[in-house]
């Protein structure tokens, strides 16, 4: 009588467990459904972050070759977030920053900039 009852309660375990997944697998459908929708729409979603992908480089006016590679080596690319209506505002390749370096030139002769460019520009 045992053996009859063992597979049954098997097979009610396993098609209970089975239920659950499905019901979260549906849930999470009608969540990208909606969000699909609400995209179609013209609506963004409220945790759309807009990141602006930049590059930081010094530049010296030198004729030193060893001060442009360690520009070149010195130069870094970083990731911000920024608000909806300046990522709007900016275009890739568009320099932000073209600072000249007065300090530097009156303490130790050097001319010089930072340069910082929008290298792209991401939705997430």
């Amino acid at each position: 009588m045992n053996k009859i009852f063992l597979p049954f309660l098997v097979m009610i375990a396993v098609t209970s467990c089975h239920n659950a997944e499905v019901d979260t697998l549906k849930k999470e459908n009608a969540l990208l459904s909606q969000q699909i929708a609400d995209l179609h729409q013209g609506k963004t979603p409220a945790k759309t972050k807009y990141i602006l992908k930049l590059h930081l480089k010094q530049s010296h006016f030198s004729l030193s070759i060893k001060k442009h590679l360690k520009d070149y080596a010195n130069s870094i690319d970083f990731e911000i977030p920024v608000d909806k209506e300046y990522f709007d505002s900016v275009k890739e390749g568009e320099k932000i920053v073209d600072k000249f370096r007065f300090g530097s030139l009156v303490l130790s002769g050097s001319f010089g900039d930072w340069e910082m460019t929008v290298k792209e520009k991401v939705i997430r």
